[in-house]
């Protein structure tokens, strides 16, 4: 090997890190008998470019993630403020679903509110010092305990809600309760990937996150005897990402995201549809709806 590329290469590995590039150079490798991976023939540089294409998805796509938390946090604090007061919230039996059990709702009560006022101490939020906006017991107002939330925890609290408070919800993104919970599971999924630097491209998800009716036509599926199973790669993270954002935003430009996409199929025959896309007219038409 010339030794000015064996200098580069080495430099990306120490840049990058030798099992992070092994996860993008992992679902290319051929497979022996023992399963045994063989990367014969795959060019490092190709493994180097496809980390740097996968960043530049993964710091898009995060962005529009972080927009739909934004907006799940603050309809919370408009359904929830405007229905149970300031801290009507602290009381779970005020707004949650009456079929959970007693002692359940209790304990994840605790549970949370426990967590609340850990995140409160630690947060640097200006208003959290003014004692008009705290209780008794130190408890943020509903408006600022919303900007304490985690993903996760914002999908526990809609998963907890009465159906009459879920339904704000469900007609806002036009889904049922179970299409938004899965969709915000998968997106928290997706959110910590993103976080940590791991792959995303070659994603297959572990979460059982359904499909937007209005976007299934342009993804792959497979069909046996009537029973239709849609894609679990990314395909179905970006429609999901694409269905929740344009009900917040119509307007929202999703350039970076396609940019990203145009890129990585050019270097492979087929890969739009090895992402879970049925074709690449249909990529494109996602953002056309």
């Amino acid at each position: 090997m010339d030794p000015e590329m064996r200098d580069k290469n080495i430099n990306a590995i120490e840049a990058i890190g030798y099992y992070t590039l092994k996860q993008f150079a992992y679902p290319f490798a051929y497979r022996d008998g023992y399963n045994t991976p063989d990367y014969d023939g795959l060019e490092f540089d190709f493994v180097v470019k496809r980390y740097y294409q996968d960043k530049n998805l993964r710091i898009n796509l995060l962005h529009a993630i972080e927009d739909i938390e934004v907006s799940m946090n603050s309809l919370i604090s408009h359904v929830l403020g405007n229905k149970y007061g300031a801290f009507g919230y602290l009381d779970f039996s005020n707004w949650a679903d009456n079929r959970i059990s007693k002692y359940s709702l209790e304990e994840r009560q605790f549970y949370f509110k426990k967590s609340l006022l850990r995140q409160a101490y630690n947060s640097n939020i200006l208003d959290l010092d003014y004692r008009e906006n705290l209780n008794a017991d130190k408890f943020p107002t509903v408006w600022l305990m919303t900007n304490l939330l985690t993903f996760e925890t914002t999908s526990t609290l809609i998963r907890l809600m009465s159906p009459d408070n879920v339904k704000y919800f469900t007609d806002y993104f036009d889904c049922t309760c179970d299409e938004l919970i899965s969709w915000l599971e998968c997106l928290n999924f997706v959110r910590n990937i993103c976080c940590h630097n791991s792959n995303l491209l070659d994603i297959t998800l572990s979460t059982d996150a359904m499909a937007p009716k209005d976007y299934q036509e342009f993804l792959w599926f497979k069909n046996i005897n009537g029973d239709i199973s849609y894609t679990n790669k990314i395909a179905l993270v970006i429609v999901i990402v694409v269905h929740m954002m344009y009900a917040i935003n119509p307007k929202y430009r999703f350039d970076n995201i396609k940019r990203s996409f145009t890129s990585i199929t050019r270097d492979i025959d087929g890969s739009i549809e090895k992402l879970g896309f049925k074709n690449m007219d249909a990529f494109y038409d996602i953002f056309r709806k």
